[in-house]
């Protein structure tokens, strides 16, 4: 009988993290470049217009996006009617988003009490329209296995925008001229959407596989309807409470590292891939375990790490002038560690939408309630606790439906002995960092002092990896944690 272990998550999302990494260098210097570039009252209207697209955008694509990564996995032999449906009803969807968006342009100016807001309409609608209308093009390529195209895409991609998005502003076009050029990028990108698509054939329509997808999509994008208010409303909340300059110091404390991101999107997304394929089902505990240990073997050093350094962090990357970010920043950082569960890919791959349509609306009654009263008694620190809490209960609900939907125990769910080795000796590295810290915290220039406790913590770090009892040298050691164990050979 031949018995093989399934190819590691990590193996196969690995180019897609290239891409990402190398997308992540360039897209991360944008902020620290639109900080010293702008008055923090411009990029406060900046950090309000993208709320306000970004949060359409992701609630308008209904799901019909992340649907292929359900049905393209099949090889059923009707790629072209899933990738056709999907592409027209995501442009109907961006045109119907971008008018919108243009119609309630004053009345969004009027909710944040910032007239300048108006202005942007025209540049806000074409981008939502092109973003909507191009979200297709790296899931497509990703659902199909082009996986390394995918990660060139999306590092060429991000490329274009950061470079198109800064010459406007070192030429002194201002904001406006900004935004326009989003609006070239995302030209570009349906462009490319549009080139790949008709490279694969002629488009074809099945109206009983519309329904079917439909069937699948709806309910996950009626949760997306509900996800995306819910992960922004306190910001949003915020946003209605205070000036622009407030608000660029209250998103800069919400400021995600892109590592989350670099990592958690495309392992979550192989993952939904893999437990899709035939034959993915059994195999379900055991990739769900490899994608866990993967993503918390960086996202819990990663947590600690920042908050140990956060005073060096913040005023590293934003000057000194966003000081008062950094207790934001701490509160907003400690939710990094529930992304090393990615549990919305398995509930999508085991055609959970509805059940994450119900639980997304309830998270978004909590998240309400918990913001407001936070940010009623801490003000803006209340706010994102209020929002963490909130998070972190959800969580906890998600992991306890997986739990019944794998078929096993509490203990067997996730693998708790790897993950306490990592917790511990992500704690015990916070030491040195913490120490640099409080010596370094006024510095003039904090990037130095940044980099020594970054260096200090990863050194203890692996060093109490490679203290843990096991098989093989401290190298290995290391690598197993890190990387995952080397794949079985057939027997």
């Amino acid at each position: 009988m031949s018995m093989k272990t399934p190819r590691g998550i990590l193996g196969q999302a690995g180019p897609l993290m290239l891409g990402r990494g190398g997308a992540t260098v360039l897209g991360f210097a944008l902020p620290l470049i639109l900080t010293r570039l702008l008055p923090q009252a411009d990029f406060g209207t900046y950090k309000q217009v993208w709320l306000v697209v970004t949060t359409a955008c992701f609630m308008l694509q209904l799901g019909i996006s992340q649907s292929l990564y359900y049905f393209v996995p099949r090889r059923d032999g009707r790629k072209l009617a899933w990738l056709t449906q999907s592409s027209v009803s995501l442009v109907m969807l961006g045109a119907v988003c971008a008018a919108g968006l243009y119609a309630a342009r004053f009345l969004v100016a009027k909710q944040f009490g910032n007239p300048e807001l108006a202005g942007y309409g025209v540049s806000m609608a074409l981008i939502a329209l092109f973003t909507i209308a191009a979200a297709p093009l790296e899931i497509t390529l990703t659902a199909e296995g082009r996986v390394k195209t995918a990660a060139w895409v999306i590092f060429l991609s991000d490329a274009v925008r950061v470079g198109a998005s800064v010459v406007p502003l070192v030429l002194g076009l201002g904001l406006k001229g900004f935004f326009w050029a989003y609006v070239l990028h995302g030209a570009v990108r349906f462009g490319l959407q549009c080139w790949f698509f008709f490279q694969r054939g002629r488009p074809e329509i099945d109206w009983k596989l519309w329904r079917e997808q439909l069937a699948y999509a709806l309910p996950f994008g009626a949760a997306v309807l509900v996800d995306i208010p819910q992960r922004t409303f306190h910001q949003w909340a915020v946003g209605w409470s205070v000036d622009p300059a407030a608000f660029a110091i209250y998103a800069q404390g919400c400021f995600q590292a892109p590592i989350v991101n670099l990592l958690y999107s495309p392992i979550s997304d192989v993952l939904q891939v893999r437990l899709a394929e035939p034959g993915g089902s059994e195999h379900r505990v055991h990739l769900f375990h490899d994608a866990n240990l993967r993503l918390a073997a960086v996202f819990f050093p990663f947590t600690a790490g920042m908050v140990a350094a956060a005073s060096l962090f913040v005023p590293a990357l934003f000057t000194h002038l966003y000081d008062p970010s950094v207790p934001i920043f701490r509160v907003a950082i400690l939710m990094t560690p529930f992304s090393a569960l990615p549990l919305d890919g398995v509930l999508r791959a085991l055609n959970q939408t509805r059940y994450m349509f119900r639980l997304f609306v309830w998270r978004l009654v909590v998240t309400v309630a918990t913001v407001l009263i936070g940010l009623k008694l801490l003000g803006t620190i209340g706010a994102i606790s209020g929002y963490a809490v909130a998070e972190a209960a959800m969580r906890v609900v998600m992991l306890a439906r997986v739990r019944r939907e794998l078929g096993v125990t509490w203990r067997e769910v996730l693998p708790w002995r790897q993950l306490s080795v990592i917790a511990t000796a992500s704690l015990v590295a916070c030491a040195p960092a913490l120490v640099v810290a409080r010596m370094a915290s006024v510095s003039p220039r904090p990037f130095l002092p940044l980099c020594v406790a970054g260096l200090l913590y990863c050194l203890v770090y692996l060093a109490c990896i490679a203290m843990v009892p096991g098989e093989g040298t401290a190298t290995a050691r290391i690598r197993r944690v890190l990387l995952g164990p080397a794949p079985a050979a057939a027997m």
